[in-house]
């Protein structure tokens, strides 16, 4: 008899491969979260499970104080009646104590188990990894605006939608008879636009469906490393590498949100893989990926000999399947796709590895350098070792970011500053400044960007 197969209540499509610990929900590797090893469905279930533990423990501890303050009174009841008032007093105060004692314990453990470190991400199951696309460079030129605008008229109590593929990009209601649909990008290769309009009634009509195709650069562009952005233009983009560890990702991405900044992070395989719920909500909240290798090699002999020289081992296959591995890692667990920049471990490259990145269709994307420490946009945040000469506290690195803005032109104009969504440090964590950061070049006029925006100025 054929065994029956049970499919993810969240993706019909995928064969389950557990059950929810607290609500009994089916559910496959991806949908999975792991908590003190078991197994649930969604932070809600394991909310409940916290509760239901924490309730059994207080019963348990109200438990053990009844029978503490009852065992004794038989003794009571042989001595006089003013001394049971007096020992009830006793007793109460006694058990009062005890309580808060016990109470102090369950909260510290429940503390910890909520820690961060308690709470894992589930890693990725590859298995559905999609096959690597490859890249065919263009000829003679390039495209190097991709962003086109949609207007038209409709009714005014018409709801406008605009869908690209599958997937609806933005609603609008007419003003005046009008909408407009801007900035709308487009991805390489074939793009399918489609405008509908939808009246109250539920009627729906196509307005226009538009299919585009927009074409790969070409190879001289790509291989160019870029470690700046426009000098004319007051903007700075800052950028995050995450490569094994995402224990600052969390308070990083709150302060983007609410300075409403939008970042680049260049992500390994490997962080995408073992914290795809960071992933998700880096991309849920705009930000812009690249393309950091799949395992952060070392791509040259630097740290051995202090030369850029290919190091041993290292090929075009193997640059060029790390990077196609990790592209496929975020489009299996963000659905979409990354951008097509790349940053290589530890800043070492050569011209080889540049055109062998090239020829992937990865453009390189490094930082701002200057004379010394102070026109290094590498702000070492990654160094904890506080005796290190390397090791710069986090009032020094803010002070230098807001510094280099005051220089004289072009300041701090088309800047690339790199942080890291991992520390090692035990405190003074240079990410805390970022608010301090943020406003501080808000002030001085300057506006935080993406890559792809920074490399858009004329």
């Amino acid at each position: 008899m054929a065994k029956k197969v049970t499919f993810c209540e969240n993706h019909p499509d995928i064969a389950t491969s557990d059950t929810c610990e607290q609500c009994n929900k089916k559910i496959c590797y991806n949908c999975r979260k792991i908590f003190v090893n078991r197994i649930f469905c969604s932070r809600r279930c394991i909310n409940k499970f916290i509760s239901a533990h924490a309730r059994r423990l207080l019963f348990k501890s109200i438990r053990r104080f009844v029978w503490i303050i009852t065992w004794p009174f038989h003794r009571l009841l042989a001595v006089q009646r003013w001394r049971v008032l007096e020992w009830c007093l006793v007793l109460g105060l006694a058990a009062s104590i005890y309580l808060n004692v016990q109470l102090k314990k369950e909260l510290r453990v429940l503390q910890d188990t909520l820690a961060p470190s308690a709470l894992q991400e589930s890693v990725v199951d590859t298995t559905a990894m999609p096959p690597a696309e490859l890249f065919e460079p263009a000829e003679g030129g390039m495209v190097q605006t991709n962003r086109i605008d949609i207007s038209g008229e409709a009714e005014e109590n018409w709801i406008i939608t605009l869908s690209k593929g599958d997937n609806i990009e933005a609603v609008q209601l007419p003003h005046q008879g009008r909408f407009l649909f801007r900035d709308v990008l487009l991805h390489r290769g074939q793009n399918e636009l489609v405008v509908r309009a939808l009246n109250q009634k539920g009627k729906v009509t196509v307005l226009q469906r538009l299919k585009l195709t927009y074409g790969f650069p070409i190879m001289e562009y790509l291989v160019r490393d870029i470690k700046r952005g426009s000098l004319a233009s007051p903007q700075v983009a800052f950028t995050f590498d995450g490569g094994a560890e995402n224990n600052a990702a969390a308070a990083i991405l709150d302060y983007l949100k609410e300075a409403d900044i939008k970042s680049t992070f260049f992500l390994t395989g490997r962080f995408i893989q073992n914290y795809p719920e960071t992933v998700r909500r880096i991309v849920s909240e705009g930000h812009e990926v690249g393309n950091h290798t799949l395992n952060h090699p070392h791509l040259t002999t630097y740290a051995e000999d202090r030369h850029q020289d290919t190091k041993p081992g290292m090929t075009r296959d193997r640059l060029q399947n790390e990077l196609h591995r990790t592209a496929q890692l975020f489009e299996l667990v963000t659905k979409k796709k990354m951008a097509k920049l790349w940053r290589a471990p530890y800043g070492e490259y050569n011209p080889e590895i540049l055109g062998w990145a090239a020829e992937a269709g990865y453009k390189h994307i490094g930082w701002t350098v200057g004379r010394g420490w102070e026109e290094n946009m590498d702000t070492l945040d990654w160094v904890a070792d506080k005796n290190s000469k390397v090791y710069y506290s986090a009032d020094e690195i803010a002070r230098k970011i807001l510094s280099y803005a005051d220089n004289k032109k072009p300041g701090a104009n088309g800047s690339i500053i790199l942080m890291h969504l991992g520390t090692n440090r035990a405190d003074d964590f240079p990410h805390d400044k970022l608010p301090e950061i943020f406003n501080g070049l808000k002030k001085k006029g300057y506006q935080a960007v993406t890559i792809t925006e920074l490399l858009s100025s004329p």
